[in-house]
């Protein structure tokens, strides 16, 4: 229950998150650069705690023999999702652009449990899973799909173009459980999740620095330090660091199904109370005992599928 309770609590993380990045997206323009100014911050939190803590940041190479060459660019799988996320609000709408992504996401980490992919312990989907997913399913429809039923915002996309997204909105969803899965992966084969962290943040980080370099536009990274901005712009990237650590060092204990669900279920509980008290600029929406009954439900979702 220990470990279920701080997956939630770092779910709480993602909203404020989203809010901070998308701020800073606004200041530097490209979303190729917010997410180089974020992952930025993210690498040099991480690098500093691991020199504070002494823990060696340079893998051996005893831990590269251990470690399938891909899961040193998981982070690099991260910027692609983090990009198909950001285009999708405009190309399926706001509404198609949550739910796909959301659901796809649940169904493929249970996968990854039932099946053991990415070194997960199985977790075979039993029954109790499953009434446990279906009311986490239940949940989101009542707190997302409920109260945006009237929203008005529509997809600019047509025909095969709105299935070509579409399809992409399924992949980020995949994407998603499978960097929680290699993540954790990582972790145990390196043995630390800082290390496992801090590498593949440096990766990422050294990659987009390289390709922003290419086209020009690393100059734009210096229209966020600007001190009319409001310091909590920059928070996004230690919140990116503090949940991929969680990552690493929570799947090994509950798996991959129960810490994407119970980070989901903090994500939107904690989106509910910004939007309710217009935290950081969200636009104010009142919490309804629908929204309510719907975080309870997913809450109940994810205890069944703990237990």
């Amino acid at each position: 229950m220990f470990f279920l309770l701080i997956t939630l609590a770092m779910g709480l993380l993602m909203p404020f998150q989203t809010a901070a990045n998308s701020r800073l997206r606004a200041v530097v323009g490209p979303a190729y650069v917010s997410t180089l100014v974020s992952f930025s911050v993210s690498t040099l939190a991480l690098l500093l705690v691991s020199l504070v803590a002494g823990i060696p940041i340079v893998p051996t190479s005893q831990m590269l023999a251990a470690t399938p060459w891909w899961s040193w660019f998981v982070g690099l799988v991260a910027v692609v999702t983090i990009t198909i996320a950001i285009h999708l609000f405009k190309e399926i709408g706001q509404l198609q652009a949550m739910i796909i992504p959301m659901f796809s996401q649940l169904i493929f980490s249970l996968l990854i449990d039932h099946f053991g992919w990415f070194g997960a312990q199985v977790m075979p989907l039993g029954g109790q899973r499953i009434v446990g997913a279906l009311l986490l399913i239940l949940g989101i429809i009542m707190v997302v799909i409920v109260p945006r039923l009237r929203s008005k915002q529509q997809s600019t996309s047509k025909g095969s173009r709105l299935v070509l997204w579409q399809l992409l909105a399924v992949v980020s969803g995949c994407l998603s459980a499978s960097i929680t899965g290699a993540y954790a992966q990582l972790a145990r084969a390196v043995g630390n999740p800082v290390q496992a962290t801090t590498v593949a943040f440096f990766v990422a980080t050294v990659v987009l620095l390289l390709l922003c370099s290419i086209n020009g536009s690393v100059r734009l990274v210096g229209n966020a330090f600007g001190r009319q901005y409001p310091w909590w712009m920059w928070a996004g990237g230690l919140c990116g660091a503090i949940i991929v650590f969680g990552n690493a060092w929570l799947v090994p204990k509950v798996g991959v199904g129960v810490f994407s669900m119970a980070l989901l279920a903090g994500q939107l509980a904690l989106s509910m109370l910004m939007e309710h008290f217009g935290w950081l600029g969200a636009p104010r929406k009142p919490i309804t005992w629908v929204k309510v009954i719907g975080i309870l439900l997913m809450l109940g979702g994810v205890a069944l599928i703990r237990l």
